[in-house]
């Protein structure tokens, strides 16, 4: 028992040795305006600020969580989760635990997809009710070393589920490509 309990004491220990933990973080912008011979009749924005923490396992895996905010006018989608009212004004948070696999290296770059779990607790401004929505996703994604500490990394398009919640509304959603609110642009910081 000694034997199996030192063994796994160094096997956690080794483990630790060669990771790393960086924290980073993301910000997502898009903003969509309708005409009709010339005159607008709607437009819509949308911001995200996703700080993260991440810790290295090994070359090709990290862990990660993303904690952080969103704010949408005018439209029906929180955090790029569509959500089954349409709002003037609306407030979320948002929780996005994910696992990264990184499967090719180039130089400075790195190609990775990051498959994760999102929860989006939403306020639509002067409703009492919440939204509630999640999605399952993987995302595919390219970082730049900047340095040996530094790094840029982008999030393009994905393959994603999702559902959400508004009192008796609910929607479903599959969303597979690249549009102007799935593109998102950060940078991080190892230690």
């Amino acid at each position: 028992m000694k034997k199996i309990i030192l063994a796994a004491f160094v096997a956690v220990a080794s483990l630790a040795a060669n990771a790393q933990v960086w924290v980073g973080g993301e910000v997502g912008y898009s903003h969509q305006r309708t005409t009709v011979n010339k005159v607008e009749i709607g437009k819509s924005n949308n911001f995200n600020l996703l700080p993260e923490i991440g810790y290295k396992l090994n070359d090709k895996f990290d862990v990660a969580v993303k904690i952080g905010y969103a704010h949408s006018e005018n439209g029906n989608t929180l955090a790029g989760v569509e959500v089954p009212v349409a709002y003037d004004y609306a407030n979320a948070f948002v929780l996005n635990p994910y696992l990264r696999y990184t499967f090719a290296k180039a130089g400075d770059f790195s190609f990775f997809a990051d498959g994760g779990f999102s929860y989006v607790n939403g306020h639509i401004c002067g409703d009492e009710n919440s939204t509630n929505a999640w999605q399952i996703a993987i995302k595919p994604g390219i970082s730049y070393a900047i340095s040996e500490k530094v790094g840029l990394v982008a999030h393009i398009g994905g393959i994603a589920y999702s559902y959400a919640k508004y009192d008796d509304a609910k929607t479903n959603g599959f969303d597979l490509g690249v549009s102007g609110n799935n593109i998102t642009f950060g940078a991080y910081v190892n230690f």
